[in-house]
């Protein structure tokens, strides 16, 4: 079995690998002026752009909160409630386990995929610091639905919540294992490294797993 130290190491390392050439690697040590520049134009290698993109971007390059439209999908909600100091991610849920966003099923199931998968990675950070158990036990009620149902491979390559299937994993958790590995190999298939938005989702992971070694 994998400890939580070598998770890690393994997710840095496809990071390291796509950060190489990467516009987003100069960023990582810039002024606050550079990376809220960055993350206020922030496209992926595609040219697209997401909602939940700007939230994300300034929870993980650690920059103030940047003023963006109205959150109208539960995904980006989580993340701006990350942002906010008073944030309650589980006044923003509208289901008690399972999917948080089973409305989203008819946009089809790699747009429902990701938005369950990008609402899990907020919802591991807010139980990472939640004074209660809810956000985690919501969180967990997510993950285990998201393996018994929506299979990594329905989404769009990108490696939304693998810190928190890593964490899973390093507890003895066999599915979560081959989910991590599955989003990891996943997000490298196409141009042979992680993609600039799937290097943003690592680092996430990458500060997730240090805050818990921290």
């Amino acid at each position: 079995m994998r400890t939580l130290a070598d998770w890690s190491r393994q997710i840095d390392a496809v990071l390291r690998s796509g950060l190489r050439g990467s516009t987003l690697a100069p960023v990582l040590g810039a002024s606050e002026a550079e990376r809220v520049a960055y993350a206020r134009g922030f496209t992926d290698d595609f040219g697209h752009r997401r909602a939940v993109d700007l939230p994300l971007l300034t929870w993980v390059l650690h920059i103030p909160r940047q003023p963006g439209p109205r959150a109208d999908r539960i995904d980006v909600a989580l993340w701006e409630s990350l942002l906010d100091p008073d944030g309650d991610a589980t006044s923003t849920l509208r289901t008690p386990d399972g999917p948080v966003a089973p409305d989203v099923r008819e946009h089809g199931i790699e747009v429902w995929t990701e938005v369950e998968l990008a609402s899990l990675q907020a919802l591991w950070w807010h139980a990472h610091s939640a004074a209660d158990h809810q956000p985690r036990d919501r969180a967990l009620s997510l993950a285990r639905w998201l393996m018994a149902e929506l299979q990594p491979d329905n989404g769009t390559n990108r490696p939304w919540a693998v810190a928190t299937f890593a964490e899973l994993a390093a507890g003895g958790d066999v599915d979560a294992a081959m989910y991590a590995d599955t989003l990891l190999h996943n997000c490298q298939v196409q141009a042979g490294r992680a993609d600039r938005f799937s290097c943003v989702l690592l680092l996430d992971a990458a500060n997730r797993l240090a805050a818990l070694s921290g």
